[in-house]
């Protein structure tokens, strides 16, 4: 629970990172102070053996000069105790030297360091081998011992005795070290409490966006849907691109919920336009069936027959409703068209058209038809595109008053095929112009006296939408409406 937050791990990864990095500059001080010691020592101490061995001789005919080197390792002993002197032969074996009976476990001395030596490119510290232990190295200063006969052996002096390891490890209790260390520790406080700071500071505008995703999901309900991200336009990083994501998506949901509310209202609306349809049909059927029932013997033979006349007209009416009704319904079920086949427009508008030419001239509305004898084959369902026609025409009869004119035509455009289908009637009000297609829409408020259901421009919508295009509607108050959409020549996926 405690490091559930991003500042907080963030405040712990720089406190570990701290510590790791304070940690390895402790242990980089103490080597680097310790080479630091070994090398000023090896540099103050390079001619101190070649000093030695042309003050004393050493060695004479190849043999230890036991009385000088006795008081040379009791004289260096007293004035100086930190160092130890070996003297080697010319193969690098210990011959004598000055420290205590039992303590030296070399007998032999790797020559490779002192060569380095011995050479002006030698890089201090350089360590050679410590004769004390059988795998330590310490830093040396060496010379040759020569006499007219050639090289006779070398003086061997150790820099750092025992007594020198524990001054070292003694200064590291030392009153200087403990204040770097103090320093080196307030140091690290202090870039651990700027970091936190920095963190705070820039982890601000991802809290305050956080707070405002939280407080939008729990208002949403309420209806509260304006709280959004401020755009400062200052750093444009991924946080604020996070938060213009955030205020982009919000519109989205906004826009969508405001959808949501519209579809609702829309189907309220239409399960009353349902059940008014439904019942109007049904109620007057009931009314009629039950008048020749209660009046068999009262009513003429003509008055039977104009009864159920009327009873089967709205019959025909309610199944009808309930055919575009089922049907639409299997339209939103499909995710494509199904039969998707070459064929004509222009046969096919030909052929609806002359069914509808009875009904166009007893209305006295002219209906013509152009067609592009150069408009190529399409690709869609025959059946669908002819209940397109079939509705787009029958909505034309109803709305284009007595002496009016509809006219169909099929043209190429762009290589695709485009139908028009336009008529000379009322016209619809621009207002009402995005409605047209909404399920049992129709202009009439009270829906008296219309047969229609509303159903025939959603059917003829979803239709041309599973077919991969739109239809478009313009349309003039008293100057008419023409619907237009465009076919492809290509095959549907």
């Amino acid at each position: 629970m405690m490091f559930r937050t991003l500042y907080s791990r963030l405040a712990l990864t720089l406190f570990v990172l701290l510590s790791l990095v304070g940690l390895i500059l402790i242990q980089l001080i103490g080597h680097s102070s310790t080479l630091y010691q070994q090398e000023v020592s090896q540099k103050l101490n390079t001619a101190l053996a070649q000093h030695i061995v042309a003050d004393q001789p050493l060695m004479q005919n190849q043999k230890i000069n036991d009385q000088v080197l006795e008081g040379l390792f009791h004289n260096l002993m007293v004035i100086n105790p930190s160092i130890e002197l070996y003297l080697l032969d010319k193969q690098g074996g210990v011959l004598d030297y000055s420290a205590p009976e039992g303590k030296v476990k070399r007998t032999q001395v790797d020559l490779e360091p002192i060569m380095a030596f011995l050479h002006s490119d030698a890089r201090f510290p350089l360590k050679g081998d410590d004769p004390r232990d059988l795998d330590g190295q310490k830093v040396f200063s060496v010379a040759e011992i020569t006499n007219e006969n050639g090289l006779q052996g070398y003086l061997y002096i150790v820099l750092g005795s025992e007594q020198y390891d524990d001054v070292v490890q003694m200064l590291g209790n030392s009153f200087i070290f403990d204040s770097a260390l103090k320093v080196l520790l307030v140091a690290l406080a202090a870039a651990l409490l700027g970091g936190l700071i920095v963190f705070a500071l820039q982890t601000r505008r991802l809290r305050l966006l956080g707070s405002i995703i939280h407080s939008y999901t729990g208002k949403s309900r309420d209806g509260d849907l304006s709280l959004r991200f401020p755009s400062e336009g200052k750093s444009n990083d991924e946080i604020d691109e996070l938060g213009q994501q955030f205020n982009a998506m919000a519109e989205k949901i906004n826009s969508q919920i405001l959808e949501l509310k519209r579809m609702d209202g829309m189907r309220r609306e239409m399960v009353a336009n349902v059940s008014h349809d439904l019942r109007t049909p049904l109620t007057t059927m009931r009314g009629y069936l039950e008048t020749l029932l209660l009046k068999s013997g009262e009513l003429s033979a003509e008055e039977q027959k104009q009864y159920l006349e009327t009873a089967l007209s709205h019959s025909q009416h309610l199944g009808k409703l309930v055919e575009e009704l089922f049907e639409l319904a299997k339209l939103d079920s499909c995710e494509a068209v199904v039969f998707s086949e070459p064929f004509s427009m222009g046969e096919l508008v030909q052929d609806v058209t002359q069914a509808f030419q009875l009904r166009a001239q007893q209305k006295t509305i002219q209906l013509d038809v152009n067609l592009n004898p150069e408009a190529p084959l399409i690709y869609g369902d025959i059946a669908m595109m002819q209940r397109v026609l079939e509705n787009l025409l029958e909505n034309g009869l109803r709305h284009t008053p007595e002496g009016g004119r509809i006219s169909v035509s099929v043209d190429v455009d762009s290589g695709n095929v485009v139908v028009q289908i336009a008529d000379t009637g009322c016209g619809i009000p621009a207002e009402d112009v995005p409605r047209i297609f909404e399920r049992f829409y129709q202009k009439d408020a009270h829906r008296s006296g219309s047969n229609n259901a509303g159903l025939g421009l959603a059917i003829v919508q979803r239709i041309i939408e599973l077919h991969g295009s739109v239809i478009k509607v313009h349309s003039e108050l008293n100057r008419g409406t023409t619907f237009s959409f465009q076919m492809t020549t290509r095959p549907t996926a």
